[in-house]
């Protein structure tokens, strides 16, 4: 009967646990899908504008499929480096006036950072070419 028991609390505190960690994870992938998602969608608009025009929706389909895994792996990520509880204060944060504002215009810094990122690779061409004799 102890074995039993012994058994049950074991079940019992593994199911809690996790539990714990579903809801970890959970917030996790929602700070994801909150600072990178719309990210993802700048970053994904020249690799969707290089299929033909007639393939395009379901590409876009295929790629926001996709996020899916890569947010369950980026969470992973983060879960070693924050505890639930800073992951809790980075969405109090965010759920903020400030910090819904920095949600919103991520997608344009990230564009703007982009194009400046690839000017300036344009402008190391040369420096490389002269290091690479």
């Amino acid at each position: 009967m102890k074995k039993v028991v012994c058994i049950g609390i074991f079940l019992l505190s593994f199911y809690g646990f996790s539990q714990e960690t579903s809801s970890f994870e959970t917030k996790t992938i929602e700070l994801i899908k909150m600072t990178s998602g719309q990210q993802f969608e700048v970053i994904m608009d020249p690799l969707v504008k290089m299929v033909p025009e007639e393939n395009r929706e379901d590409f876009k389909k295929e790629l926001r499929d996709s996020t899916f895994e890569l947010y369950a792996q980026m969470a992973e990520i983060y879960m070693k480096n924050f505890t639930e509880e800073d992951i809790d204060k980075i969405l109090e944060f965010y759920h903020t006036p400030v910090g819904e504002k920095m949600v919103a215009t991520l997608p344009e810094i990230t564009k703007e950072g982009m194009e400046l990122g690839q000017a300036w690779g344009m402008k190391l061409q040369p420096i490389m070419a002269k290091y690479m004799q």
